[in-house]
């Protein structure tokens, strides 16, 4: 059986910094299929603009810029074309995918459409919304 995507928006790459969260152990616990993570290439871009800033925000993008280097071997690097969060929506319809996002917006739309969101519970859990 195949593994199911686990698609990691830009945000949520930011918690560890932010949180003290290692989201990937998290993200085995939380999960009970077969997974692999799935990022956007615009992801990464966009982790490496914010990581050139000074500040809280650079510094949380360059630990997730290394988070995702560290981490190669099981995230997948999709291209992806036009906006970020319509493209992870696609995605999720068309593959079945968990979505990781604490963009309140994006999970509003990925709710109705009955796509399963982790996010953010407390400042110390990720869960399911």
């Amino acid at each position: 059986m195949a593994s199911r995507p686990v698609i990691i928006d830009t945000n949520f790459l930011l918690i560890p910094f932010q949180f003290k969260i290692d989201i990937f152990r998290e993200l085995d616990y939380l999960i009970e299929v077969s997974h692999h993570y799935v990022i956007t290439m615009a992801t990464v871009r966009e982790l490496e603009k914010i990581g050139k800033k000074i500040g809280k925000n650079g510094m949380a993008a360059r630990l997730a810029i290394k988070l995702v280097q560290a981490n190669e071997k099981i995230i997948e690097k999709v291209e992806s074309y036009g906006y970020v969060d319509d493209w992870i929506v696609e995605y999720a319809q068309k593959n079945n995918a968990i979505v990781c996002t604490n963009d309140s917006k994006l999970r509003g739309r990925l709710d109705k459409l009955d796509i399963k969101v982790i996010t953010m519970k407390s400042k110390s859990k990720l869960g399911y919304v």
